[in-house]
């Protein structure tokens, strides 16, 4: 190839209008310069040999237009350093550019309709309800199931026979002594193991399994030999063992109660009440302002004995009013037993003028106003076999918010303490005592920062910002021992700080925002761009720990825009004649009744189905009532279906907002315009994406049918992304290596790392690699 570039050097170096006239060259400058730019080796893209190891930084929420402003004013100099020496490039998101579904994609390299993670809510199948999309929790057998009492009776009997046998043969007693101890033996030590099973063993226990399809890229490396390591990615619960592998989920990871985080707050204020709220926070009242006082932390749910009973109960049972009578009485037979729906915790307070101690499972703390606890490691009681066997064990902080007027007392949602994983969230489960000694107590919640108090109007903005910055160390702290240690060839870590301060503080960015504050905004104005700073300077910290043949790869899952007003879809569907009410707007849902609606559900309640031809769920989901699909489908598949589509599409796209003048819906999306290879009983019809400034109503993401189509966005989630259009919100993709193409999406990730390792190409992905 060299001969060639020579001869063409030498044919280009004749041309007269480089060599002739008042602005040619010299003849021995044109060929030194004609050289120098055909011999010198072009960039190349790179090459897997080039790099034995990779590590990937995820930053959740860092938003492509804020990340190159901020580069701009000099505040991010670690990345202006990347992308001046390597490559960046604005990341296209999935559709929708949610969280869950974006790390989905970039997990597998499959888009949502394969993947199976299109937003955070999906259908419970064969019904109307909504259910996390991450996570499909289930019950398995505990050990013999329904037989455990006879199957540990009879083990139990067997084996005192057994000991009594010996016994008395040791013992020289004649036959019929020896077999009358033996059976009397057998005989205590069965019934007494029955007792036990039926008394204190469930028959069953709740277990979870992990909804998102598609093999992970990291899992694909394990099995090729690479060693692994991945903290925090979402999408990641329960831990999946991999070979050569570690692994700490992230979010999915659920608290101790089984919600995505429900933090408590306990008060002397009789008066204090929740703002409008979609959130699941706990007040609890205490009996008074000073002295001992007595109260409980609110613990988990009691579902081996006391819902797996009710279900059981009813089971078989097809009218509804016969499971209602049914479950009622089983529930009062339940309490008359002392069996508890709720396992909490009985703790004291000391409260005097200028501090309280909070006595809890034996440990005393003492906090002043404004001041934080260390970790509490809490024993959650069930009953005397299954707390000496295999206790619950959770964490808590508190934070002493005021004494005066009246006591305030924050608690952190419940975390599962890391030794005790009844499903596991670390892989290999051991993986979590190793950083237990490390790092002490950490969250184990997949959602660690707390989004839940500040709009729920019970904490203020200082309150989140400490909760983000101790989180957002922890994390820092484990990537700098990971990368110190070297251990590993592919590092996987996902920081979800950039995310929660957008959501929390955009108001006080915005000054469009109907939150936005003057004062409020002078003293945390700084702290989006304060957190993208410390996003820069953790990759800082990684650069400076990066073996020469290493690949960084810095990148998010999709940017943000500001939440003024939101949209309720299914106020709109009723009013031009897409649902049927069969009374007025239903009342306001929260995320507890999402978690906590019981056997018989309660939401679309009012809905005549009918007469109903498409509702919205999730954020932004539009679906039709099908025939054949929904329980009380109207809308008959074929032309009919096509139909309602096309119409929901041409009138959603011409909707106007009278307050603002703005069209809040940017396009309406047909499933199989933006998914292939999905199953269509699952996914939803159509997605409507919003513009900027607009979002899903909070009660139409629950499934309700609130008064007004549009409303202000008065709560502090004030920024968003969930149900924009993916091109309003793209995130950031930058590396130290030169890649290839220009428009990256989030699913071109996977085979880009797996080439950069040098692990074979994983057939039948939507991603396309960066190396070419």
């Amino acid at each position: 190839m060299r001969w060639h570039k020579l001869l063409i050097c030498r044919r280009i170096s004749r041309l007269p209008w480089l060599t002739k006239g008042p602005a040619a060259l010299g003849p021995i400058a044109v060929r030194c310069l004609i050289a120098f730019a055909l011999l010198a080796p072009a960039p190349a893209p790179a090459r897997a040999a080039d790099y034995e190891k990779v590590v990937i930084l995820g930053f959740d929420g860092a938003d492509a237009g804020l990340v190159e402003r901020y580069i701009r004013e000099g505040r991010l100099p670690n990345l202006a350093r990347l992308r001046a020496g390597g490559y960046y490039a604005p990341l296209r998101s999935t559709n929708p550019p949610q969280t869950p579904v974006s790390w989905a994609s970039f997990s597998t390299g499959l888009n949502p309709g394969r993947t199976e993670i299109f937003d955070f809510l999906r259908r419970t199948e064969g019904t109307y309800l909504p259910e996390f999309a991450m996570i499909k929790e289930g019950r398995r057998p505990l050990m013999f199931g329904d037989h455990n009492p006879a199957a540990l009776g009879a083990i139990a009997a067997l084996a005192a026979a057994l000991a009594g046998l010996g016994a008395a043969l040791a013992l020289k007693q004649g036959l019929r002594w020896t077999l009358t101890v033996a059976a009397a033996a057998a005989l205590f030590a069965g019934a007494l193991a029955a007792f036990a099973a039926v008394r204190y063993l469930p028959r069953a226990v709740p277990t979870a399994t992990n909804a998102r399809k598609g093999l992970p890229f990291w899992k694909a490396a394990s099995d090729a030999g690479v060693t692994v390591r991945v903290l925090n990615v979402p999408d990641t619960f329960p831990a999946e063992e991999m070979d050569h592998g570690r692994m700490l989920s992230g979010l999915g990871v659920p608290d101790m109660r089984g919600r995505i985080g429900s933090p408590s707050f306990f008060t002397s204020d009789a008066s204090l009440a929740l703002a409008d709220n979609q959130f699941s926070v706990e007040i609890v009242r205490l009996p008074g302002r000073r002295g001992l006082l007595k109260t409980a932390l609110v613990g988990p749910l009691n579902k081996p004995f006391y819902d797996y009973v009710l279900d059981e109960a009813v089971a078989g049972l097809g009218d509804r009013e016969e499971r209602r009578a049914r479950r009622g009485a089983v529930e009062k037979e339940l309490v008359a037993r002392g069996v508890p729906r709720r396992l909490d915790v009985p703790f004291r307070i000391e409260a005097a003028e200028d501090s309280l101690t909070i006595d809890l499972a034996g440990q005393r703390q003492t906090l002043r106003p404004g001041g934080w606890s260390d970790w509490f490691a809490v024993p959650i009681p069930v009953n005397p076999l299954v707390d000496i066997v295999s206790g619950l064990k959770g964490i808590v902080r508190f934070k002493l918010i005021a004494l005066a007027p009246e006591i305030k007392l924050y608690m952190s949602p419940l975390n599962f303490h890391p030794e005790c994983q009844p499903v596991p969230f670390t892989a290999p489960r051991s993986f979590a005592r190793e950083l237990l000694r490390e790092f002490g107590l950490f969250k184990t919640l997949g959602w660690p920062i707390d989004t839940w108090s500040l709009p729920s109007g019970l904490t203020d903005e200082r309150h989140f910002i400490e909760d983000m910055q101790a989180t957002a160390e922890v994390q820092a702290r484990m990537m700098k021992s990971a990368l110190e240690k070297g251990t590993d060839r592919l590092y996987v870590q996902v920081f979800d700080f950039p995310d929660r301060v957008g959501h929390m503080l955009w108001r006080l960015y915005d000054t469009g925002h109907p939150l936005y504050d003057q004062r409020l905004a002078k003293e945390y104005g700084e702290e989006i761009p304060r957190a993208y700073e410390r996003m820069d300077g953790i990759v800082g910290e990684a650069l400076q720990r990066l073996g020469p043949r290493t690949a960084l790869l810095i990148c998010s899952d999709h940017g943000f825009a500001s939440f003024r007003r939101g949209v309720n879809y299914n106020t709109w569907l009723v009013k031009n004649g897409f649902m049927t009410l069969r009374q007025g707007a239903s009342g306001g849902k929260t995320l507890e009744d999402l978690f906590d609606r019981g056997e018989l559900g309660e939401f679309f309640q009012y809905v005549d189905w009918s007469r109903t031809r498409a509702y919205a769920m999730g954020l932004g989901n539009i679906y039709i009532n099908l025939l054949g699909r929904e329980p009380k489908g109207s809308v008959a598949p074929g032309r009919e279906y096509d139909e309602v589509r096309d119409s929901l599409v041409r009138q959603l796209e011409g909707l106007v907002d009278p307050e603002t003048g703005e069209k809040p819906v940017r396009r309406v999306y047909r499933r199989e315009e933006i998914y292939s290879g999905f199953d269509p009983r699952l996914i939803p019809d159509l997605r409507a994406a919003n513009t900027e400034h607009y979002r899903i109503g909070w009660q139409t993401a629950l499934g309700e049918v609130p008064p007004r189509i549009f409303e202000d966005n008065l709560k502090a989630w004030s920024g968003d992304h969930c149900s924009n259009d993916p091109d309003l919100v793209p995130g950031v993709l930058f590396s130290n290596v030169k890649l290839a193409r220009p428009d990256p999406g989030i699913a071109d990730l996977y085979p880009t790392i797996l080439a950069l390792l040098g692990v074979p190409p994983v057939e039948g992905i939507d991603g396309r690699s960066l190396l070419r």
